[in-house]
Order: C-alpha cells, then structure tokens, then sequence
C-alpha cells in the first residue's frame, strides 16, 4: 500500500515537473519571440528613416546618368540639400519606377537595394510608394470637330480613391482641359502649340465620383474655327483634386491601341520608345504651382523644345545618358529637354507614332513596387507606413520587412 502511494506520488511530482518545464519554455520562447519581434521593429524603423531621410550616395544619383546598378555607395531617397523632412526626389523615385510597357533602362532593382541597405540574405522586404489620393478617368462622350476626323474626349467621369482603395466622397475636382493643335511649322516641320484651355470644377458624391462636361466649349470653340492648316487637335485632361487639405494631380488623354504612350524622364533626358517621332518644340511641362489651382491655369503649363540625343543604336561614348540606356537591344530613343520644370509632376510629349499624332504622358508620381526574397502569409512581419511628399503632393512610403528563415 505505501509503494502504491509512493508509486502515485512520484508520478504526480514528474508530471508537475513537466508542467512546469513546459510552462517555462513557453515563457521563454514567448519572451524571446517579444524580443525578437522588438529588434525587426527596430531594423525596419531605422531602413525606413534611412529610405525617406536620406539622400543616398552620390547624392545626385537619380539625375546623374553615370550613377546606375555597380556604381552607387548608399541608398536613400530625400531630396539632397533640402531641410524639410520626407521630401522625396522626384528623379530617384523614377529609376524605381518600372513600366511593363517600356521597361526602365535605368531600373534600380530590389537586389541591390538589398545589398546597399545592408539586408542581403538575412531579410526580405517589399517597398511600396503610391500617391495618396488617384483618379480613375471614364470617357463618357466624345466630339467629333467639323469636317475633321479628331474626335476628342469631351465628357468625364472622374472616380477618386484613397490609399486604402476606399471612395472619396466631397473632394473639390477641377478639370483643366488642354487643346492642342498640330500644324506645319517653318521649314514644313510640324509643331504643337496650346490652342485653349477650359475649366470645369465638381464635387465628388458619396461614391467618389463626378462628372467633368465639356461639350459646350468644345462646340463653342470649333464653331469660331475656319479651316485651316491644322493638321490634328489633340486634348489633355489634367486633374486638380482637393481633399480638406490634401491635393492630388493626374492626367488623362486618348491613346490609339498599342500605341508605345509610356516614358519616363530623367534630369534634362526623357526615355521614350524608338518606335516614336518626337516634334521639335512639343514637351508640355506641368508646373507644380498646380497645386494652388490659381485661376491663370495657362501659366501652368511650359511648352519647351526637345532635341534628339541619341536614335536606339550605337550610343556615343561622349553621351554618358545615350550610352548608359542604350544598352543590349537598343530599344529606346533619348531625347535632351531645353529646359526641365524641377517642380514639374508631369510632362506631355507630342509625338508621331505610325502616321498618326499621339501624347506621352511621362507621370512623374508614380506607383512603385520593389521586392526583395520571397513572402508568404501569414509571416512573422514587421509594416511601416510613411507619408512623404512629392512636388508637395502626399505621396504613401510603405515598408514590409521581413526575416528570411522566417519568409
């Protein structure tokens, strides 16, 4: 009977042991763990500050053409010399963008911001930059000019989201409706030169969206319009949105199908596909003073002349710009602008694309996405979001971090 008891209390004392030692390892791991997530919170706050504080080395990287993958010191994307926190430059924002249709030459992948940051092999991460607030334009109607073949967009549907996707009901829209007329010029060089420009402003309803109509003034103008030499109209919506404070631009035109209407410009240079003819005098600069929406809406917009650097083959030695891009197949053509807007947050190209006249619109706030190791869900992460600003506008800086041996 005693060993019995014995038997009985000894088990009972093993088991409470294991409890315990179980207890405490939980503990442990959980402490550990707490720690652990600490210190990637830690790593992920001073990437983050190092991205958007930072200028990066040489701190010029994003105009200079001969700063590109093999060459840089250090990653950063603040605007070097400036004193206001969170100021991004715009043309290290461009070398992350990547366009599916032109694919960047420039292109600074996730692989070597890895290794600049220091993260190669031991993390993972994904950066995301977008404007706060984004349009998406439907073309409701169209124009079709007398005795002409351009029929021009004339009335919208504008839908505003925010970051999170979500609608944005009772934001002040204005509309700056660009006419663009292409006519032979000296020497039967054509031109591009802004014929007019209309303005029509709306509030967006509970579902973020509202209606810009500019039929009349397209109707009114055209009627005052004898024949002429003109050979095309050509139209651009520019968009003004104001949100209790927070302002977004954008831009919308009517492209042909396939038409190669993506770019990118860098510094003084603008990347285009070879496919492409530009007009001498033809780039139509936007400046930032757009964000005041100032009545004299015609100021805002530069019309500056672009001269061809290089043709997409053999690029000069004595052209850095030509020679860094034109690189493997040749496919683009580099163009030197007479004069870059440095607030300027988007520029119009007026080109010759297959007998036909089209826009370029080089958008110079845009949505980038650069990832570095694999990611799964769920996945021990740490997330940081940041509001930069871009020519003013707000412009969303989010990081995902993570551990490789836990990706």
């Amino acid at each position: 009977m005693h060993a019995m008891l014995e038997y009985i209390g000894i088990t009972i004392a093993i088991i409470f042991i294991i409890l315990i030692a179980q207890y405490s390892l939980a503990v442990f791991l959980r402490d550990t763990a707490h720690v652990r997530e600490e210190q990637l919170y830690t790593v992920a706050e001073r990437i983050m500050d190092k991205i958007v504080l930072t200028p990066g080395d040489p701190p010029d990287w994003g105009y200079n053409f001969t700063a590109y993958n093999g060459t840089l010191r250090d990653f950063g994307l603040a605007q070097y010399g400036t004193r206001t926190p969170y100021e991004l430059d715009p043309d290290k924002i461009m070398r992350l963008a990547n366009l599916t249709e032109l694919p960047n030459p420039l292109f600074i992948n996730g692989s070597y911001i890895a290794e600049l940051l220091g993260l190669s092999n031991e993390y993972g991460f994904v950066l995301e930059m977008t404007p706060l607030l984004s349009h998406e334009v439907t073309v409701l109607e169209y124009y079709s000019t007398p005795g002409r073949q351009d029929d021009l967009p004339a009335v919208f549907k504008i839908k505003l989201k925010n970051y999170y996707g979500l609608d944005v009901p009772s934001a002040n829209i204005t509309g700056i409706y660009t006419l663009i007329k292409v006519q032979s010029g000296v020497g039967n060089i054509d031109t591009a030169n802004i014929e007019e420009i209309f303005t029509r402003t709306n509030m967006t309803n509970l579902q973020g969206e509202c209606i810009l109509d500019f039929m009349n003034d397209l109707e009114g103008f055209f009627n005052n319009v004898p024949p002429g030499q003109v050979k095309k109209y050509l139209a651009i919506l520019l968009i003004h949105t104001n949100w209790y404070g927070f302002v977004a631009v954008d831009a919308f035109t009517s492209i042909p199908e396939n038409a190669p209407v993506k770019g990118y410009v860098v510094g003084d240079y603008i990347i285009l596909e070879k496919d492409i003819e530009v007009l001498p005098r033809s780039a139509i600069l936007v400046k930032d003073e757009v964000i005041q929406a100032v009545p004299e809406y015609r100021s805002l917009l530069t019309v500056v002349a672009v001269n061809l650097e290089c043709n997409g083959t053999s690029p000069p030695s004595t052209t850095p710009a030509c020679y860094v891009i034109n690189r493997g197949r040749f496919r683009y053509k580099v163009y030197r602008v007479e004069y870059v807007e440095k607030l300027s947050s988007h520029m119009f190209v007026i080109a010759q694309w297959r007998g036909d006249y089209i826009i370029v619109i080089i958008n110079r706030i845009p949505k980038v996405n650069i990832r570095y190791g694999t990611y799964y869900e769920p996945v021990n992460s740490v997330v940081l979001i940041r509001e930069g600003h871009l020519f003013n506008y707000p412009y969303v800086v989010k990081l995902t971090i993570w551990r490789v041996t836990e990706g």
